[in-house]
Protein backbone atom coordinates (compact mmCIF):
# COMPACT_ATOMS: atom_id res chain seq x y z
CA UNK A 1 0.00 0.00 0.00
CA UNK A 2 1.58 3.28 -1.06
CA UNK A 3 1.38 6.17 1.39
CA UNK A 4 1.95 9.70 0.03
CA UNK A 5 3.25 12.14 2.62
CA UNK A 6 1.28 15.35 3.07
CA UNK A 7 4.52 17.27 2.62
CA UNK A 8 7.86 16.11 1.20
CA UNK A 9 10.65 15.91 3.78
CA UNK A 10 14.41 15.52 3.55
CA UNK A 11 16.42 12.61 4.86
CA UNK A 12 20.11 13.19 4.21
CA UNK A 13 20.34 14.05 0.50
CA UNK A 14 16.99 12.43 -0.33
CA UNK A 15 13.63 14.15 -0.83
CA UNK A 16 10.99 11.74 0.45
CA UNK A 17 7.41 12.08 -0.77
CA UNK A 18 6.03 8.55 -0.33
CA UNK A 19 6.67 5.12 1.14
CA UNK A 20 5.44 1.65 0.23
CA UNK A 21 3.88 0.13 3.37
CA UNK A 22 3.94 -3.60 3.90
CA UNK A 23 0.57 -5.28 3.98
CA UNK A 24 1.84 -8.51 5.51
CA UNK A 25 3.82 -8.84 8.71
CA UNK A 26 5.54 -11.75 10.39
CA UNK A 27 6.04 -12.92 13.96
CA UNK A 28 9.38 -11.12 14.11
CA UNK A 29 7.61 -7.82 13.48
CA UNK A 30 5.06 -8.63 16.16
CA UNK A 31 7.74 -9.63 18.67
CA UNK A 32 9.78 -6.44 18.11
CA UNK A 33 6.65 -4.30 18.50
CA UNK A 34 5.45 -6.15 21.60
CA UNK A 35 8.91 -5.84 23.17
CA UNK A 36 9.08 -2.08 22.58
CA UNK A 37 8.95 -0.08 25.81
CA UNK A 38 6.16 2.47 25.98
CA UNK A 39 3.97 3.94 23.28
CA UNK A 40 6.75 5.92 21.60
CA UNK A 41 8.95 2.87 21.16
CA UNK A 42 5.96 0.81 20.01
CA UNK A 43 4.97 3.42 17.42
CA UNK A 44 8.57 3.63 16.21
CA UNK A 45 8.76 -0.16 15.94
CA UNK A 46 5.49 -0.23 13.99
CA UNK A 47 6.72 2.43 11.56
CA UNK A 48 10.05 0.63 11.09
CA UNK A 49 8.21 -2.63 10.43
CA UNK A 50 5.77 -1.02 7.99
CA UNK A 51 8.28 0.98 5.97
CA UNK A 52 11.41 -1.13 6.21
CA UNK A 53 13.27 2.09 6.98
CA UNK A 54 15.79 2.53 9.81
CA UNK A 55 14.59 4.35 12.92
CA UNK A 56 16.58 7.55 12.17
CA UNK A 57 14.73 7.91 8.85
CA UNK A 58 11.37 7.03 10.43
CA UNK A 59 12.05 9.73 13.05
CA UNK A 60 12.08 12.34 10.24
CA UNK A 61 8.51 11.58 9.14
CA UNK A 62 6.26 14.55 9.94
CA UNK A 63 4.03 13.85 12.95
CA UNK A 64 0.71 14.03 11.05
CA UNK A 65 2.00 11.45 8.57
CA UNK A 66 3.48 9.22 11.28
CA UNK A 67 0.13 9.17 13.11
CA UNK A 68 -1.76 8.45 9.87
CA UNK A 69 0.56 5.55 8.99
CA UNK A 70 0.36 4.14 12.52
CA UNK A 71 -3.44 4.31 12.36
CA UNK A 72 -3.46 2.61 8.94
CA UNK A 73 -1.31 -0.32 10.08
CA UNK A 74 -2.64 -0.82 13.63
CA UNK A 75 -5.42 -3.20 12.45
CA UNK A 76 -2.76 -5.60 11.15
CA UNK A 77 -1.61 -6.13 14.74
CA UNK A 78 -4.88 -5.93 16.67
CA UNK A 79 -3.31 -3.46 19.10
CA UNK A 80 -6.01 -1.94 21.26
CA UNK A 81 -8.59 -4.60 20.42
CA UNK A 82 -10.18 -6.45 23.31
CA UNK A 83 -11.48 -9.55 21.52
CA UNK A 84 -8.30 -11.56 21.34
CA UNK A 85 -5.47 -13.08 23.29
CA UNK A 86 -3.38 -10.66 25.27
CA UNK A 87 0.36 -10.37 24.68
Amino acid sequence: MKYNFKKTFRYGNENVDSVELKEEYNAGDLIRIANANGNGDRTGAMLVAATGWPLPKVACIPIADALAIAEAITPFFGIGETDGPEM
